[in-house]
Parts: C-alpha cells; sequence; structure tokens
C-alpha cells in the first residue's frame, strides 16, 4: 500500500545530512586574494554602474517629458489648424449636435497650456515665450467659443461673420507661428537629449559585461557550496512535507491528510458516485489503554507501529489508511459498489489486528472495533460521512468488540437517544 508507506530512507539520509552540514570555507592564501581583488573590483565598477544607471534614467526621465512636451505644443498646433474654412462652414451649417468636437478641443488646448505652465522652467525658450504663447491660444480659443454659440443662439449668417473675422486675425497665424517655433527647439533637445541616452546605455553595457567578468571567479568559487546548500535544503523540504502529512510515530498518514484526501475525493461526488462510491472504515483498538497501562508506553508505541503495518499488509494498493491519533485508524476504500466489499476489507483487518503480539517479551491481544459509513449511500460530505462511521463504530464496542459494525438509520436514532 503505497500511499501510507514511509519514504524510503527519508529519516536516515536527512540525519546524517543534517550531522554533516556545516558550511565552512576553507582556502589558500592565493585563492583568497584572488576573491577579495575579485570583491573590490566589483565594488568599483558597481559605484561606476550605480552612478550611471541614475545618469541614465534622470536622462529617460527628461526624454519622457520632453516627449510629453512636443506632444502639448503639437496638439495646439493641430487644434489650430483644425478651424480651416471647409470646417468653419460645417461648424455653421451643421446640427448642434456635431459642435461637441470643436467644443473638446478648445478644452484641451486650455489642458495643454495647464501642462505647458508646469513645465516652462525646463525649456529656456518656452519659458521666454509662455506668456505670448498662453495669450494667442486662448484668444483662438475665446474667438472658437464665439463662433460655436454664434451659431446656436444667432443663426449661420451671424457665424459666418464671425468665420470672416476669425480669419483675418493676425494672432491665429502668430499662433501657428510660435507653436512651430517651440516645437522647433523642442526636437532639438530631444535629439540630445537621445544622444545622451544612447551614450549612458552603451556605458550602462560595458559595465554590466565589466561586473559580469568580475562576478564570474566568486561565482565559480560559491558553486559548489550552493550545489551543497541546495541539496541540502531539497532533503529538509522532502523531510518537513513528509512530516507534515505522516504520523511520525507509525508512518501512516495523519488526519489531516487523510481529511484532505476524502475533500478531493468527493469534491465531484457524481463522478466519485458512477464508479461505486467509496467506504469509510474508523477502527478503533481494544484492549490497547490495558497495554499502555501494564506494559507502558514504549510498549503501546509498538503496538501502534505493529498494527499499522498489519494493517497496511492487509490492503489493496489504492485503498488509503490513517492514524487519526491515539489508537484511532481511518481507512478509505475507493470504488466500493456494495457493502459485501468493505466487509471484506474489515474481516481482514480484525483478523489480522487478532493475531498476537510480542511486546516487552510477553504475549499480548488486542482486537478492532470498526465502524462503517459508505458513499453515496450514508452520506455525501466528509463531516457527515465521519459521524456516521462513528456511530457504527460505537455500535460495534456496544455488541461486545473485535467486530464490525455498518451505519444505518436505526443506529443513528439509537445513538442520539
Amino acid at each position: 500500500m503505497q500511499q501510507g508507506r514511509h519514504l524510503p530512507n527519508v529519516e536516515s539520509s536527512c540525519s546524517q545530512t543534517f550531522r554533516k552540514v556545516k558550511l565552512t570555507a576553507t582556502i589558500d592564501g592565493v585563492a583568497l586574494a584572488a576573491l577579495v581583488s575579485a570583491v573590490v573590483a566589483i565594488a568599483a565598477v558597481s559605484a561606476v554602474a550605480v552612478f550611471s544607471v541614475e545618469r541614465l534614467i534622470t536622462t529617460n526621465e527628461r526624454a519622457l517629458r520632453m516627449q510629453r512636451t512636443v506632444s502639448s505644443l503639437e496638439a495646439i498646433r493641430f487644434h489650430s489648424f483644425a478651424i480651416d474654412s471647409s470646417e468653419q462652414s460645417y461648424i455653421i451649417t451643421g446640427k448642434d449636435a456635431d459642435l461637441t468636437p470643436y467644443r473638446a478641443g478648445t478644452v484641451e488646448i486650455e489642458a495643454e497650456i495647464t501642462y505647458l505652465a508646469g513645465r516652462r522652467s525646463e525649456h529656456p525658450e518656452l519659458d521666454t515665450r509662455f506668456e505670448e504663447l498662453k495669450e494667442l491660444a486662448r484668444n483662438y480659443v475665446a474667438d472658437e467659443r464665439k463662433i460655436v454659440e454664434a451659431r446656436r443662439t444667432m443663426g449661420e449668417l451671424a457665424a459666418s461673420e464671425l468665420v470672416k473675422k476669425h480669419f483675418g486675425d493676425a494672432s491665429h497665424d502668430q499662433l501657428l507661428l510660435i507653436t512651430y517655433q517651440l516645437l522647433v527647439s523642442a526636437r532639438k533637445q530631444m535629439d540630445v537629449l537621445e544622444a545622451e541616452q544612447v551614450a549612458y546605455g552603451d556605458k550602462v553595457r560595458r559595465l554590466i559585461l565589466a561586473l559580469i567578468s568580475s562576478a564570474a571567479f566568486i561565482l565559480v568559487y560559491l558553486y559548489r557550496s550552493v550545489h551543497r546548500l541546495s541539496s541540502e535544503q531539497k532533503i529538509a523540504q522532502a523531510r518537513f512535507a513528509y512530516q507534515a502529512t505522516h504520523d511520525s510515530l507509525t508512518g501512516l498518514r495523519n488526519r489531516p491528510a487523510v481529511m484532505e484526501y476524502i475533500a478531493k475525493k468527493l469534491a465531484n461526488g457524481e463522478h466519485e458516485a458512477s464508479l461505486g462510491g467509496l467506504a469509510l472504515l474508523l477502527i478503533d483498538l481494544d484492549g490497547f489503554k490495558s497495554v499502555n497501562d501494564n506494559l507502558g508506553h514504549d510498549a503501546g508505541d509498538e503496538l501502534l507501529k505493529q498494527v499499522a503495518a498489519r494493517i497496511e499488509t492487509a490492503l489493496r494498493d489504492s485503498d488509503y489508511v490513517a492514524r487519526l491519533g491515539g489508537d484511532e485508524f481511518l481507512i478509505v476504500v475507493p470504488q466500493v459498489s456494495d457493502q459485501q466489499t468493505a466487509e471484506r476489507v474489515g474481516e481482514k483487518i480484525i483478523t489480522a489486528v487478532a493475531a498476537p503480539y510480542i511486546l516487552s517479551g510477553k504475549e499480548s491481544k488486542v482486537t478492532a472495533s470498526i465502524g462503517i459509513s459508505m458513499f453515496p449511500n450514508h452520506a455525501r460530505d466528509r463531516e457527515s460521512l465521519m459521524k456516521c462511521a462513528d456511530v457504527a463504530l460505537y455500535e460495534a464496542k456496544h455488541a461486545g468488540r473485535n467486530r464490525l459494525c455498518f451505519y444505518t438509520i436505526g443506529l443513528c436514532r439509537e445513538s442520539r437517544r
């Protein structure tokens, strides 16, 4: 029965490994000098690399802000171009609902002016000409709003008059000119920043290669230690995982493990039922307390180990056995379509447990009482199945022990009474 057995040699290999675990570094003078030199080289190159990376990050941030400034200027220039004669005609003759894009355009211009106001100190030419740009943009926005409002309130004729006046205003051409000049200046700064990005990027890459080269010796030197620690960690993890799911005394699965196993089985209850269902056999030893009292706890522990081994021998590979605690055991028998199969398993357990034991040089006997519940006949969830098995176990004890009993509705009523 594979699911409940010990992992082979896990305990012995772990104990041997933990006795050996001492990370000691014994190196001669030459190796130590080389190691120190490599560390110093890495420290020096790292300092230069950190400075260069910081400069690269700063340059990237400046480039991003400059790109955003260019986008703002392009947006203002685009909306300045948007109202040509054909679009003005569309505003005059269109429906009120069609005016929304133009109103949104004026809002965007104002938003871009607000953004540029926070960035003017970073760009000398923008700082010098910002007030002029702001005044021209706001005049343009005001004119645009007047055209839209005239179309809405006074009709096409009034809007047409405002359009003619708008195109006769030199401030529109001045707005296009100043945005063009500022874009040329901003793009020149972008070119400078891009060149700095390339230069710092190349420097950082060279420094990274230098770091890799300097660290090669240390990596080779530490490989054996890391590899050893990794192996020890894997063994320790396997040991901890084993302890989390197995009973330390008998090597059987423990209560959390078998509860999780049952829950997984019942998670897809319909599928499990189509395979015949499953049976829970709850086992309690008769006479275990007497062995503990008369022969001592060491004899009781040895008895539990021998009982566990006998139960495992009597089961199939597909059956699942666990020690719940004390002298209680639980067996999960999958794909059980009738009570006769579960009964045969229970009878084998009773026969195996009842054979004599040699404990502390004396022959001792214990027997097993078993309560059996069936899925899906008796219950469909884990807690209910366990309660049914417990009721059946109580009845087996009450009826004289050394026997098995299946759960029935009558047993449940009698137990409650």
